[in-house]
Parts: structure tokens; C-alpha cells; sequence
């Protein structure tokens, strides 16, 4: 080996230093950025030709060491579409879809990138996009039987920007009428005071529904139901046990008195749903409104107990909603991608779900990564690096021969 070559290989030192150093100067610089992955630097001995009597320096280089795997430290956030990832695991995302036409829908690649910045906010046509301009991609879900489909995944778009008003259906009444309030052939009677309740018809209108109940006998009951309009006015009696005919304060049984009621068959068999229905008309078409009073024979809902107060306590709840707006959207702790609405409303339509990737090709800030087979072992190749140098140098031809020729090993 000339003292030339010799020199030429020292230098391959030098520039494998160099570009340990600007692995590490790229780390500074992207210290605050989102989903950035580390580089490390992967020292490899170039071997050439090396035997018990005869060593030809090879020099060395520094190959990038990618850290994909490695999970950087999680920030607070003040959006509600900003994701982290706690463990190992990408975001399965795509790259911008090429321009198109106004009106035309976004064209996606059909390759499938990963990431772990999940800066995600929505962008100005729905989309969940991270701060390097990648477009989230998630499982669709049936917003109204929270089905996951895990056959496709696509871009998430929030378009759902109008929820639909839902009519009531249930009326649910919890409430306990003083056993010993005095009974209604009494001259000084006075009615308890109404139980009301808002509720919605088909169109989303509130509608004011009125529960009107009367101690009508030993351990009986009327409840009169109405709405505003008289058509629709329907009486029950409810009877409750004595502590001979079923458990002392508990309602044993529904009855019809008046109006448009269904009540459930008889026998009324302790522990079954305690209930009645009406049809009532509010302008958008029949509708039919279940009052759910827990089960007959137990103390779950509708009661007869005795009050210091000797006042009718209640509670009512129903299950219709008026019309809602977008108001928000939020991403909860199982990859839900949630709308949430002006009503009160939250439904579900996608899901997130991170992926495990054993190893991808590139470190990337924003994305650009793609899975891929493990990385290769091989030895780098000596012979390109010397022959660009020996290009330069006026190197042996002799020299560059033998580099290109002679056997490859690594040593990290």
C-alpha cells in the first residue's frame, strides 16, 4: 500500500465522523418535531483482503442506525384529535392525494404509509390530517350499531355534520307515592302536583308530556297521561302489594282504565317488566311512547312506601333528541373517531387502530415510512466509496482492483 492509499483510508475516518456528527446535529434541529425518530450512527469496518501475513487497510463508514422503534415522550394536548402512541406501534396513514378537479373526490394511493406523529387535526374538507400533511386512515363503524368493519380501511372524513332528531320512544319513571297521602273521596283532597316531561315527536319538536297521579284507594293509583291534545288522554291504575298480595309497597299490577293503553298480559308474574304504552298523535303521525316502571314486585322504580314529607317524589327520563349540529370531534382512549353534536349526541365513525411494524424502510417526522423485510445485514459496499475517492486521487489501478474483488465482512 502506497502512503497515498494509506492516507486515503485515515480519511475515510474523518468522513465517517462527519456524518456521525450531522446524525446528530439532524436530531437537535428536530428536538420539538412531532413523530421525528432519532439517527443514530452504525460504525462498519471495511474489510479487504486479510491474512496471517498481509493486512490491506480498508478504512471505515458510517451507516445511519434508523431508531423507527423507539417511542418518544408524550405531550399535552389541547385538541381533542391529537393521538399518541404509549408502547410500540405506527398510525396507518396516506400520502396527499393528487389534485383534482372541484366537486371530484380525493384520489389516494393505495399504499399504505406509517407514523407515529399524531398531530392530527381536521382539515378544511373533514379530513384528519398530522402536521407533515398525512391523512389518517381508520376502520369504518356503523353509527348506529357501533359495528367495526376491520375489512378496509379509509381516509377519516367527517362529513356527518347534521345528526338526526330521534322521537321519543321510552319514557322512564322512577317514583314513590306516600302510602299514607290521603285518598281522593277525601273532601279536602288535593291532587299531588303533575309530573311533566319534555319530549320529542318524529320532526325533533319539543312536546310537553304530563303525568297526573290520584290516590284512588287502598294501595291503588290513577295516572293519567297527557299531551295537549285530548285525543291522546289515557288513564292506568297501578296497584301495589300489601305485604299479603305481593311485597308491601311494591307495584304488583297495571291496568287500562281509559284511553289508548296496552298494558302487559296477565298474569303479571313477579320480576317481569312493569310497563304500559300509549299512541299519541303530535302533528307528525302516530307514535307510540313506552312508560317503563321497572319489575312488578320490587322496589326498583315505582313505589307505595311510607314519607315523612307525604309528598310524590319523582324522576323522568326519555330517550328522544331534538335535531343536532357538529359541534366538535374527539378521539377516545380505543381509537373511536367521535362526532359530537349540539344535542348532547356523540356517535362513532371510524376507529383507529395502531399497527405493528417490525421495520420500516426510512426515519420520517410527518410519515413517509412504509413496511418493509428487515433491514440487510450485507457489508457495505467498499468498492464504490474507493473508487469515487480513487477517481479523485489517481489511486493503483491495482488497488481498486483488488478492493472491488476481495471478500465483504461487517463488524458493528
Amino acid at each position: 500500500m502506497s502512503l497515498f492509499a494509506a492516507l486515503t483510508t485515515a480519511i475515510t475516518g474523518l468522513n465517517a465522523q462527519q456524518d456521525a456528527i450531522g446524525n446528530i446535529s439532524d436530531n437537535i434541529a428536530n428536538s420539538q418535531t412531532i413523530g421525528f425518530k432519532g439517527i443514530g450512527t452504525n460504525f462498519e469496518n471495511l474489510v479487504t483482503e486479510s491474512t496471517p501475513f498481509l493486512n490491506e487497510p480498508g478504512g471505515v463508514v458510517a451507516n445511519p442506525l434508523y431508531e423507527n422503534s423507539i417511542a418518544g415522550n408524550l405531550t399535552p394536548s389541547q385538541f381533542t384529535t391529537n393521538l399518541a402512541i404509549s408502547g410500540q406501534g405506527f398510525f396507518q396513514v396516506k400520502a396527499p392525494p393528487a389534485a383534482t378537479s372541484a366537486g371530484q373526490a380525493p384520489n389516494f394511493s393505495s399504499q399504505n404509509l406509517y407514523t407515529q406523529a399524531g398531530d392530527f387535526t381536521v382539515n378544511a374538507q373533514g379530513f384528519l390530517v398530522n402536521g407533515a400533511g398525512y391523512y389518517l386512515t381508520a376502520y369504518p363503524v356503523n353509527p348506529q350499531t357501533n359495528v367495526t368493519d376491520t375489512s378496509q380501511t379509509v381516509p377519516v372524513q367527517i362529513s356527518q355534520l347534521v345528526d338526526a332528531p330521534e322521537q321519543t320512544r321510552n319514557v322512564n319513571l322512577s317514583a314513590n307515592m306516600p302510602s299514607s297521602y290521603p285518598l281522593d273521596t277525601d273532601p279536602n283532597y288535593t291532587a299531588p302536583p303533575p309530573i311533566t316531561e319534555q319530549i320529542f315527536d318524529a320532526n325533533g319538536a319539543t312536546q310537553t308530556e304530563t303525568i297526573q297521579l290520584d290516590h284512588t284507594g287502598a294501595n291503588t293509583w290513577n295516572a293519567t297521561i297527557t299531551d295537549g291534545n285530548p285525543a291522546d288522554a289515557a288513564t292506568v291504575t297501578l296497584t301495589f302489594g300489601d305485604g299479603t298480595t305481593g311485597p308491601a309497597g311494591t307495584l304488583i299490577g297495571v291496568s287500562s282504565a281509559s284511553g289508548n293503553v296496552t298494558t302487559p298480559a296477565t298474569p303479571q308474574a313477579a320480576g317481569s317488566a312493569a310497563n304500559f304504552s300509549i299512541v299519541q298523535n303530535f302533528g307528525a303521525g302516530a307514535q307510540t311512547v313506552s312508560f317503563n316502571m321497572g319489575t312488578f314486585g320490587t322496589n326498583s322504580s315505582v313505589t307505595q312506601f311510607a314519607d315523612s314529607s307525604n309528598q310524590v317524589s319523582s324522576t323522568v327520563t326519555q330517550d328522544g333528541v331534538p335535531r343536532g349540529s357538529f359541534e366538535n370531534v374527539s378521539i377516545d382512549l380505543n381509537g373511536f373517531v367521535d362526532v359530537n353534536y349540539t344535542n348532547g349526541q356523540t356517535k362513532a365513525f371510524y376507529q383507529s387502530r395502531r399497527r405493528a411494524v417490525s421495520t420500516i424502510r426510512t426515519s420520517c417526522s410527518g410519515c413517509k415510512a412504509r413496511p418493509s423485510a428487515p433491514r440487510s445485514t450485507a457489508v457495505p459496499r467498499k468498492s464504490t466509496h474507493l473508487e469515487s475517492m480513487a477517481a479523485a486521487r489517481s489511486l493503483p489501478a491495482r488497488w481498486r482492483s483488488r478492493m472491488s474483488t476481495s471478500p465483504r465482512s461487517s463488524r458493528s
